[in-house]
C-alpha cells in the first residue's frame, strides 16, 4: 500500500533547480510513496494553505524542498500534525539539512527510504519557531545584502560576503543566561541549535539538535590575518580552541543588541531587533536524518 506524503516546493529556492525534473528525480526515487504537491508563493497564506491540506484526510508525511527558511516557516505551520519531515536541499542555504547528514536530492531520498529520523529541539525567539541557526552581526548583514540586491544562490553569497567584509565591526550584547549577566563585544553573535552552515563550516562544535539545549557562539576576529585563521578553524573543526571565540550552553537567554546589529532567523532576516528572548518550545519535529 502507498504511503502519502506532501512535498511543499519553494520554486525560486536557491540556483532555480528545474522543478519538472525535481519532482520527477523523487518520484522514481521514492518507491511506495505517492506525492502531492503543494508549491509555496512566499506570501503569509502559506502556513495557513500548508495547514488546510494536511488537515483533509491521513498522511504519512512531509518533504519541504527549499532551504533553511522554507525549512523554518513549515516546520512553524505543521507543528501539531506530529508527520515525519524530510528535507529536499534545493536552498542557497540548506544548514540544516546539511546537520542531518543530507547533501543533495538523492541525500534527501535515501534518508526518507531509510526511514531514521531524529526528534529535534524547536525553540521560539521572541514567539518565532527557530529551528538551525540564528545569528547578529556580519553573516545576518550578508544575507540581507544579498536579498537587497535580489540575488540567490551561492555566488550571490560570495559576491555579497567581499562588499560585507569592508564594513566588519564589532556590536556590543548583553547576554541573560543560567542567572548570568554578560557583556560581550562581537562581529557575529550565534544562536546555535545545529552545528554547521550550509556551506559545512563547523560554527558549533560542542552542538546537537537533540540535546535540550543551543549555543550561544560570539565570534571576535580583529584583522584580516584573525579572519583567514578562524575560516581555517570553521572547517577544520577546532572553532572552540580559538582565542577569538567563546561558547555558551543554555537552555533560555535574553540578549540585547543597542548597538542595532542585523539578525537573522533560519535565514530570514528580521525586523530591527533591540531584544531577543530564545526559550524552547514544547514540540520536537522528527527529521529523516543520514546521521
Amino acid at each position: 500500500m502507498s504511503r502519502r506524503y506532501l512535498f511543499v516546493l519553494n520554486p525560486i529556492s536557491g540556483e532555480g533547480d528545474d522543478r519538472g525534473e525535481v519532482i520527477e528525480f523523487l518520484s522514481q526515487q521514492l518507491h511506495g510513496i505517492d506525492l502531492e504537491i503543494l508549491e509555496t508563493t512566499g506570501k503569509e497564506s502559506d502556513s495557513k494553505r500548508i495547514r488546510e491540506v494536511l488537515s483533509k484526510g491521513k498522511w504519512d508525511g512531509l518533504l519541504v524542498g527549499g532551504g533553511d527558511g522554507t525549512v523554518k516557516m513549515v516546520v512553524e505551520a505543521v507543528i501539531g500534525f506530529y508527520l515525519p519531515f524530510g528535507i529536499v536541499p534545493l536552498g542557497s542555504a540548506n544548514g540544516m539539512a546539511t546537520c542531518l547528514g543530507i547533501h543533495s536530492i538523492s541525500d534527501a531520498c535515501h534518508a526518507v527510504m531509510k526511514g531514521d529520523t531524529r526528534a529535534v529541539d524547536l525553540w521560539r525567539i521572541n514567539g518565532e519557531v527557530f529551528v538551525h541557526l540564528s545569528d547578529f552581526g556580519f553573516n545576518a548583514g550578508l544575507i540581507k545584502r544579498s536579498r537587497y540586491e535580489g540575488a540567490r544562490g551561492m555566488m550571490a553569497y560570495f559576491r555579497s560576503s567581499l562588499a560585507q567584509f569592508v564594513e566588519l565591526k564589532p556590536y556590543h550584547f548583553i547576554i541573560k543566561f543560567n542567572e548570568k549577566v554578560l557583556e560581550v563585544d562581537a562581529k557575529m553573535l550565534v544562536i546555535a541549535n545545529g552545528d554547521k552552515y550550509g556551506t559545512g563550516a563547523l560554527i558549533n562544535p560542542q552542538g546537537k539538535v537533540d540535546d535540550g539545549v543551543f549555543e550561544i557562539v560570539a565570534l571576535n576576529p580583529e584583522g584580516f590575518e584573525d579572519i583567514l585563521r578562524l575560516s581555517i578553524e570553521l572547517f577544520k573543526g577546532t572553532l572552540a580552541d580559538s582565542d577569538m571565540v567563546k561558547i555558551w550552553s543554555t537552555d533560555k537567554a535574553e540578549i540585547s543588541n543597542p548597538d542595532g546589529a542585523d539578525f537573522q532567523i533560519d535565514g530570514e532576516v528580521m525586523a530591527e531587533t533591540t531584544t531577543i528572548k530564545v526559550y524552547p518550545e514544547e514540540e520536537k519535529i522528527n527529521f529523516y536524518c543520514l546521521e
